[in-house]
């Protein structure tokens, strides 16, 4: 299985600017540029998760793809949430908790499938998005 080497690294400066801005938007409560990045790649996960995860599992399904990309854009919509200071945050922080392990869990079900790299890349990313999920629920 050959993955896409292009695709691999549009989802990982993705994630990477995510994980930027979240971190940005722990240092400086009251900056609304932070929420605005974040919405950006929640938007992005959420209309091109299921093109831009091809680049780790090329025969994936695009139903499978697309909600692995949900699960990607529903835990950034909630660091959204808190870094814009909109109601509702608090509850999507519940939530993103189980999006992370549900993410997690798809990974493990379909690591035959991935690349070693892939399934490295996915249960990294998804371990990432817990403990910070994990870690703002009980800093709020």
């Amino acid at each position: 299985m050959k993955k896409n080497s292009v695709l691999t690294f549009i989802s990982t400066v993705i994630f990477l600017i995510g994980i930027i801005a979240i971190l940005l938007s722990s240092r400086n409560p009251g900056s609304l540029m932070p929420a605005w990045i974040l919405l950006a790649v929640s938007l992005a996960y959420l209309v091109s998760g299921w093109y831009i995860f091809r680049g780790y599992n090329p025969e994936g399904s695009t139903v499978l793809l697309f909600f692995t990309g949900y699960l990607y854009a529903s835990v950034f919509m909630a660091f959204t949430f808190k870094a814009a200071g909109w109601p509702l945050a608090r509850t999507f922080f519940f939530v993103a908790p189980a999006f992370s392990i549900a993410h997690m869990v798809i990974t493990v079900l379909i690591r035959k499938k991935l690349s070693k790299e892939g399934l490295i890349q996915f249960l990294t990313e998804g371990g990432i998005m817990l403990v910070l999920s994990i870690v703002a629920l009980f800093k709020s």
